[in-house]
């Protein structure tokens, strides 16, 4: 719970830096200009599915923290359909893809993963506690 909440803590900061134009944060991942350019007037749609995936990923862990697994493997699930959608949709009409290339794409699907694993495994947990 603990590397989740971490992840989705980083990743949160990650959205903030980003829709901020921050050029330093942009400068220390060497990102250029087609990067600044992609979050410059970010669809709605998009801070919809990563702001839900963030405000769950969040949460899922605390919920677990706090033993109410009944519902942190329900709120982890929706992360990763949020992140799932963005991923999709990001490919499909903002060429994501071609602007962040093979190891972002690399990372997304690996935190896509995980998300799923966490949810999984919390399913589980909660399962074998009835």
């Amino acid at each position: 719970a603990l590397l989740m909440l971490f992840l989705y803590v980083m990743g949160t900061y990650d959205l903030f830096m980003m829709l901020s134009h921050n050029t330093n944060y942009y400068n220390s991942h060497g990102y250029s200009q087609i990067v600044i350019d992609y979050f410059t007037d970010y669809p709605i749609w998009g801070l919809i599915f990563w702001i839900g995936n963030l405000v769950c990923g969040l949460i899922s862990p605390i919920l677990y923290l706090l033993n109410k697994n009944k519902y942190a493997y329900k709120v982890a699930i929706t992360s990763f359909v949020c992140d799932f959608i963005l991923i999709l949709l990001g490919i499909a009409f903002n060429n994501r893809f071609n602007v962040f290339g093979i190891n972002v794409f690399c990372f997304d699907l690996f935190i896509l993963f995980i998300t799923l694993l966490y949810g999984i495994y919390l399913y589980f947990t909660n399962r074998s506690k009835k």
